[in-house]
């Protein structure tokens, strides 16, 4: 099979994981159909997987972007470039956001920067050039999208980026992105918190997925879970981790200088496992991002302000 054999992995009949640290997954339907999509290095293992399910990418005319973060996109980008017939969708927040040049141009760099410490490291070949990526076909809340054998019900579900979605496939396998954290080493504590948009509102997109009674949660990162005692488990991990942190935060950060300490040191903390691919500045940058995030959740409005006028 080549070297995405010890990659492709089945979530159910239909529904397959190439579980590299950046997950994309394919589905088998009356089109096959890809959802995320991951980093341009991971091209390759893609068109061997789609061929191992037996089909090419080239049948593919539906591809879902569940959030537009460079690490979610640019193996799709590769693909638009082959296969300029398949349509993308996603949320209206994510076709504004990829309408900006700036936007895309931000992504091209990281996600190039990204996509090659990943491809050293896996022993890929380059990528061929990929084509700009934009949302041409929009989803709403609620929205179910009949696939050919297979059913699509989207979730709005913003915290992490304003544009996150989920999606409930078939009313049993929930495929989250990265709303619900990054799941580094895939720890049996759960996942590291990820609100770089809004507090509030991931948590309650949290709530939201943790009603929806799924046998199999897909994610972002590291693959998928399956039975309703891992995924509870999950959940629980999720919401210590998440309470352990915003509690750290408020004990530890009273102000600039307590904040630029904790963000090295978190940052530090972090830079491992799929995290570690990201450009140093980059993650930095991540993490000064969660802890304002967090502190504007606290509101600590004096330490914002005070962060604002010196730069963060």
């Amino acid at each position: 099979m080549g070297k995405a054999e010890g990659w492709l992995n089945q979530v159910t009949e239909d529904l397959y994981c190439l579980g590299v640290p950046f997950n994309l997954y394919l589905l088998k339907a009356e089109e096959p159909i890809l959802i995320e999509g991951g980093l341009s290095p991971l091209y390759s293992l893609l068109e061997e997987g789609a061929r191992t399910l037996g089909f090419g990418l080239e049948e593919i005319r539906r591809a879902f972007v569940l959030h537009a973060h460079a690490d979610h996109l640019m193996a799709l980008s590769v693909l638009k470039g082959h296969n300029p017939e398949v349509r993308i969708y996603g949320s209206s927040e994510a076709q504004r956001a990829l309408s900006r040049d700036k936007v895309w141009e931000r992504f091209k760099a990281v996600g190039g920067q990204t996509g090659e410490a990943l491809r050293r490291e896996l022993g890929l070949p380059r990528p061929p050039e990929g084509s700009r990526v934009f949302v041409e076909e929009v989803l709403e809340d609620g929205q179910v999208l009949d696939l050919g054998g297979h059913e699509l019900k989207v979730l709005s579900t913003p915290g992490h980026s304003p544009c996150s979605i989920s999606l409930l496939l078939d009313g049993e396998v929930l495929l989250v992105s990265d709303a619900l954290g990054g799941w580094l080493h895939r720890s049996p504590t759960g996942p590291r918190p990820n609100p770089f948009w809004n507090l509030e509102q991931y948590i309650s997109s949290a709530k939201k997925l943790e009603a929806v009674p799924c046998s199999a949660l897909c994610l972002g990162h590291n693959g998928f879970l399956l039975g309703r005692e891992r995924i509870e488990a999950f959940f629980r991990g999720f919401w210590r981790n998440l309470n352990d942190f915003i509690e750290e935060v408020s004990l530890r950060v009273k102000g600039v200088e307590d904040f630029q300490r904790e963000k090295l040191r978190y940052a530090e903390m972090w830079h491992t496992d799929f995290l570690r691919f990201f450009p140093p500045k980059a993650h930095l940058e991540a993490v000064q991002v969660l802890l304002l995030r967090t502190v504007e959740f606290l509101g600590r409005n004096d330490l914002v302000k005070a962060l604002k006028e010196t730069g963060g």
